[in-house]
């Protein structure tokens, strides 16, 4: 949220703490203190109460010695508030300041937020620094509450930052990526500068109480004294918009809007630029804001682009422009507008570094420019495929400073802690590995060194880029390629694939589908959109018999008929932004699955269809699988659309039946 003018407020009096549910003096915080917005000369530490406290900073350049504070004054106070109407009215009465604050999104009641802003400080320079509840001291005497200010823009000092991507599930691979990383860190002797987040940090929606478990719970002993410069992703665009910039992610992060680290001002949190001593970042919305070159972001792009005077340029956002991970960068629309529209201003501002997640996979190009093209390919795109490994002395190379259409190095780290897998290959990735995970950036004057380090503490690869004089690309025309993949057998016909985690429901569980059984429709017009389903009946899921989970029995069906006729609408908003849609289905014995009228799914069923299915085999319900619709974007539209299940039995007197299923969305 950008900085305003605080609203002046007083402590509530004890007759109106209930209006919060507590009595405002608890001795923990809903939200631990959190860096956010560094400068050479400013920082915001923010955090949350349960109830409301009279806040105070304290800070200095020694633990031992906080000699300066921040008071109300220069702290912006966000809460959220009771939707009670006769608790309104009482807090209108006597507390009507509480109601001019700026509101939380969708806190739980009673949160109060501070966002300090501390400024006058010296560059380069580690503070400590501590919380307080006027004179009561909240955050305990420990080193680990410092921060330190960036050094003077456009003057060169030694920068460690860490890269992590869709990392917020608040499991397992979440925190081994985290506490692996410091362990590096910690064994090299280099500590971190600052920590680059690229969305989706808060799975499935990006609810408040999504953020609080799954990032600053998870996080809360680095984000204390390192700042996350964050870009969001589609799942925080579940509550959050990048339009109006409303939302918990946008509660969650104080960016720039003004300028204030460096770069040219936005007037909105979605994209941004701030420097680093001789390194200029932009962080650019790839979810929900106009990606065209005549959109506001990208007008405000090649200005910001034209006017920065630093060495190195890295740019971050959540949509890969390249990649074959668990989405499709030749398929998907936020990801083709990326790469067909953003990179070629970037690269004609001459980006080194682009970094993204949105596909759960890790992957590194070589040093690329110019791919555009839909399907990607590497032919006259690659200036240098060669490993880029610095440790054998074959860094990438690059004219110093910034010099247009000069080479870049993409980077996919979207294996940050959620479920992770592979699609394919992009011709342009010298590295591609199926490994949770993260990376760390070293640039030290000329030269940037990656190290991607996974769970377990691992190198599992190194890059580097050095930039000096002048070096002129020759652009190969037959560049090394990656080796084919090939999808590794699931073990057997009748075993499916891993479904996504990060998903949609877009048909529940136990859901009212219409059917027939009993006879056989005519052709496949049942299976379109505009079929009249009139006559068939209405019943709930799963249909079966001799199955205890059955909801619609289908007592009647042994001896008489062998097939079940399913139909379900469902709403996409926007199908081009989906990314997966896939039938979660328990069944027996065999069964197709049709999308708007089109075949997308086959199981058990060798031939024919409708009444002419056969080859129907033998198959018992004993847990859910998850089958992707082949090619869905060809056939799935905004708006409603309809699946259509056949269920078969493998014949007449078999002794059970059922078909279960759900469908679910990756956007």
């Amino acid at each position: 949220m950008a900085l305003v003018a605080a609203a002046s407020a007083t402590r509530a009096s004890e007759s109106n703490h209930s209006l919060f549910g507590q009595d405002g003096r608890t001795n923990h915080f809903a939200r631990a203190p959190y860096l956010q917005l560094a400068t050479p000369n400013s920082i915001v530490v923010a955090w949350r109460t349960d109830g409301e406290i009279e806040p105070v900073v304290r800070f200095g350049r020694t633990m031992d010695a906080l000699d300066q504070q921040v008071t109300l004054d220069s702290i912006v106070t966000r809460v959220s508030l009771t939707t009670n109407k006769a608790d309104l009215k009482v807090m209108e009465e006597k507390r009507p300041e509480l109601l001019r604050l700026p509101k939380l999104h969708s806190a739980p009641m009673g949160l109060f937020q501070y966002e300090a802003r501390i400024t006058g400080l010296k560059p380069d320079t580690r503070y400590h620094y501590a919380i307080y509840d006027g004179k009561r001291r909240l955050t305990e005497a420990d080193p680990s509450y410092h921060f330190t200010t960036h050094p003077p823009n456009g003057e060169a000092r030694p920068a460690r930052f860490w890269v992590v991507g869709d990392s917020g599930t608040g499991r397992e691979p979440q925190h081994n990526v985290h506490t692996s990383t410091l362990d590096w860190v910690k064994q090299d002797g280099r500590p971190l500068d600052f920590y680059v987040h690229l969305g989706d940090m808060a799975y499935q929606r990006g609810k408040d109480v999504e953020f609080q478990t799954r990032f600053f719970e998870m996080y809360e002993p680095t984000l204390r004294h390192i700042v996350c410069w964050p870009t969001m992703g589609n799942h925080e665009g579940g509550t959050s918009k990048g339009t109006n910039g409303i939302g918990p992610y946008y509660d969650a992060y104080v960016c720039p809007t003004r300028g204030e680290a460096g770069g040219v001002p936005t007037g909105t949190e979605a994209y941004y630029s701030f420097d680093y001593g001789k390194i200029h970042f932009i962080c650019l919305d790839s979810h929900d804001l106009d990606r065209k070159p005549t959109g506001l972001m990208a007008r405000w792009l090649k200005l910001d682009l034209e006017r920065t005077k630093a060495d190195w340029l890295i740019a971050f956002f959540h949509h890969p422009p390249y990649t074959k991970g668990t989405h499709d960068s030749d398929r998907e629309k936020q990801l083709i507008e990326m790469r067909q529209h953003i990179m070629p201003i970037l690269e004609s501002g001459g980006v080194d570094l682009v970094l993204t997640g949105h596909s759960h996979i890790y992957e590194r190009s070589m040093l690329i420019d110019g791919a555009y093209a839909t399907p990607t390919i590497a032919e006259g795109v690659v200036l240098d495929d060669g490993e880029g490994d610095p440790r054998t002395g074959e860094p990438y190379r690059k004219s110093k400073g910034l010099e247009a259409n000069n080479g870049n190095i993409q980077i996919v780290a979207g294996h940050g802690g959620t479920t992770i897998g592979r699609r394919g290959t992009i011709p342009l990735m010298r590295k591609t590995i199926v490994e949770h995970g993260s990376v760390i950036i070293d640039i030290d004057g000329d030269t940037m060194r990656g190290t991607m380090i996974n769970k377990f503490g691992e190198v599992r690869d190194v890059f580097g880029i050095v930039k000096r004089g002048t070096v002129v690309h020759q652009r190969l025309m037959t560049p090394w390629q990656p080796p084919p993949w090939k999808k590794p057998k699931a073990g057997g016909e009748d075993v499916s694939a891993e479904p996504p985690e990060d998903f949609f429901v877009a048909i529940p569980k136990n859901s009212e589908w219409t059917y027939l059984v009993g006879g056989h429709p005519e052709g496949t017009k049942w299976t379109e959109l505009k079929f009249d389903a009139k006559g068939w009946k209405k019943g709930q899921a799963p249909f079966g018999y001799s199955y205890r989970e059955a909801r619609t029995v289908l007592d009647d069906m042994k001896g008489k008929y062998s097939s079940v006729y399913m139909r379900h609408e469902f709403e996409v908003e926007q199908a081009d932004y989906i990314a997966e849609l896939g039938l979660m289905i328990n069944y027996d014995d065999g069964f197709i699955a049709y999308l708007n009228g089109k075949e997308v799914v086959r199981k058990g069923v060798g031939k024919g269809a409708g009444k002419d299915a056969q080859q129907v085999k033998s198959h018992d319900a004993t847990k859910y699988g998850y089958f992707s619709l082949r090619e869905f974007e060809k056939h799935l539209k905004s708006g409603t659309n309809v699946l259509a299940i056949e269920g078969h039995n493998s014949s007449l007197d078999s002794h059970d039946f059922l078909m279960d299923p759900y469908l679910l969305i990756e956007d």
